[in-house]
């Protein structure tokens, strides 16, 4: 999760869809917090309610969704983050979705791969 939102956040950040405030002079600082704190945190907890607590995934995708959405907007009233056009909430949306769905994938797989080596001993 770190690693997709190291990515992310650099890749959006360089190509002027958004801005994160207080701005620093090396741009990879602005997003330290969100890369190696808010989102890895999010993604643990997702997998722990998912995989561990067993909830119903889509009522975890649905509580995260809104949570993740209702944070950025929060950010964007405070003016911590301004989106350039054409970027846009519904757009934050999507990649939030994506990715946890991704991490969704990535965890299952990586369990069934450990299961099977366990097993084959």
């Amino acid at each position: 999760m770190s690693l997709m939102s190291i990515t992310f956040n650099q890749l959006g950040m360089e190509m002027g869809f958004w801005t994160l405030y207080p701005q620093t002079d090396l741009l990879i600082f602005n997003s330290v917090n969100i890369d190696f704190g808010y989102n890895p945190s999010s993604g643990l907890l997702f997998v722990f309610m998912v995989y561990f607590k067993k909830w119903k995934r889509w009522i975890v995708y649905l509580g995260f969704l809104l949570f993740l959405n209702g944070a950025e907007m929060v950010a964007l009233s405070f003016d911590k983050v301004v989106y350039s056009a054409p970027w846009n909430v519904f757009y934050t949306f999507l990649t939030y979705f994506f990715g946890l769905i991704v991490l969704d994938l990535y965890y299952f797989f990586l369990k069934k791969s450990i299961r099977k080596l366990v097993d084959s001993k």
